[in-house]
């Protein structure tokens, strides 16, 4: 059953067989492979040299995995990964993929007056954002939101009943750095450009996140990216600007959505880390990432060719980490017709559509009753943008951090014993708040 978000119910509460169109996006000459405990690429290169097999990098350390070259003119791509999946040190094996964003269909700048009434932040442009408090000024139907008011009465999120800072990871094509109104995530263990991995985590003046396609802490600056975080968690209740649906989660920016998919394996693997150290090191290293935004991937994908993308999403549970992702910008069944990453089987992904003021489905999201979790405002929603500025977006892209938002804010309203029970068995917990989410949600018609 596919339901829309609704906060105020979340805290109320709180307190098959699929058929898929051929392979597409294969990159050339690429493998991603993850290798068995104790075995070394060599072994491998050393047993396929006849189709000149070799390493090409490093995508995550913690769960074994590498990007793998060999010569296509050699062997044909329906022997290759039979070839790898029957070698004694393999324990996945893929091709590389093309991945998109799921792009954003309009943008456009306004600017607004004041607005400060009970229950309601004083951002100057608060009263625009119908997903948080629809009224009706937009066109659309009153009510048509999450609730957020109504949800701000319990948390304004930020940090647990613990004292966990919580942070949102925000994979995407980068951040503005230095809007205003985003509150980041920094690694003070590192020391920012100075070349030295000064906390030993394998990451390189990661002071501020990481860049996975150049493979260091330089995170460039999208207009994609930075509208995505402000959704999620831009600074509320500070007069300038909006608010995102957590006032006060701390965003990491991971560049990493787009091109190959070993780069979103890179990405990921580093939220991996992060939190990882968090977990092992009682909160004294690391970060604790509750969550992860996929706002990109692949139309018509089929989660069988992309295998070890989708066991990310169990690494990361594992670790007490929900994922969303953004479904296609298409009006597609993709229970029948596929997606990446929405029709990953793991039981911590969120896959999310995307819905309009009036409560409908937007007609240019996917849709699918097995596949597509649940619905959240995604069209024409105002956020943070390049240069301090805000704009307009509408995609499926712009859904996915309302849920991730909700997400967070879900942690900072959970009492001490409940925190308590999630840090002894961070898995199960997971699943328990992702339940907690769909509990609260609103089933409306047009989802169904």
């Amino acid at each position: 059953m596919i339901r829309t978000v609704t906060l105020f119910l979340l805290f109320v509460f709180i307190l098959s067989n699929i058929s898929f169109s051929q392979e597409k996006n294969i990159i050339p000459g690429e493998l991603i492979v993850q290798l068995k405990p104790g075995y070394q690429t060599e072994n491998l290169e050393n047993d396929l040299s006849s189709i000149a097999l070799h390493t090409k990098e490093l995508l995550s350390k913690r769960m074994n995995i590498w990007l793998f070259g060999y010569d296509v003119g050699k062997i044909a791509d329906s022997n290759v990964l039979l070839e790898l999946r029957s070698h004694q040190s393999v324990k996945q094996a893929q091709f590389n993929h093309i991945v998109s964003l799921r792009t954003e269909l309009n943008a456009q700048e306004f600017s607004t007056s004041i607005r400060n009434t009970l229950n309601v932040p004083n951002d100057s442009r608060f009263n625009e954002q119908w997903s948080l408090n629809n009224t009706g000024q937009t066109g659309g139907t009153p009510d048509a939101d999450i609730d957020a008011v109504e949800a701000w009465d319990f948390s304004t999120g930020g940090v647990t009943a613990l004292g966990d800072t919580i942070v949102i990871a925000i994979v995407d094509g980068g951040c503005d750095l230095n809007h205003s109104d985003l509150q980041y995530w920094y690694n003070y263990e590192e020391i920012p450009n100075n070349n030295i991995d000064d906390d030993g985590n394998g990451y390189v003046d990661d002071f501020r996140g990481w860049n996975a396609y150049d493979n260091n802490g330089n995170v460039p600056s999208a207009s994609h990216g930075t509208h995505v975080s402000g959704i999620a968690a831009a600074r509320g209740n500070n007069g300038i600007g909006v608010s995102g649906v957590n006032w006060n989660a701390k965003i990491m920016p991971v560049a990493g959505s787009t091109n190959v998919e070993a780069t979103v394996v890179k990405a990921y693997a580093y939220i991996l880390e992060m939190r990882s150290r968090y977990n092992e090191t009682n909160g004294q290293h690391g970060a604790f990432v509750v969550v992860t935004n996929a706002s990109f991937g692949v139309d018509y994908g089929n989660p069988v060719n992309y295998p070890l993308w989708c066991a990310i999403y169990d690494s990361l549970g594992v670790q007490g980490i929900i994922s969303c992702g953004a479904t296609a910008n298409a009006n597609i069944n993709v229970d029948l017709q596929g997606d990446i990453p929405t029709a990953c089987p793991s039981p911590y992904l969120i896959s999310v559509t995307n819905t309009t003021n009036t409560d409908s489905k937007n007609s240019g999201a996917a849709y699918g009753l097995t596949t597509i979790d649940i619905g959240a405002p995604g069209t024409s929603v105002l956020s943070t943008d390049l240069s301090n500025s805000y704009s307009l977006k509408t995609g499926t892209s712009m859904a996915t951090p309302t849920v991730a938002g909700a997400v967070a804010l879900l942690f900072s309203a959970a009492n001490s014993g409940l925190m308590q029970s999630y840090r002894v068995n961070p898995s199960q917990g997971a699943l328990t708040f992702k339940q907690f989410l769909f509990d609260g949600a609103d089933p409306i018609p047009a989802l169904q």
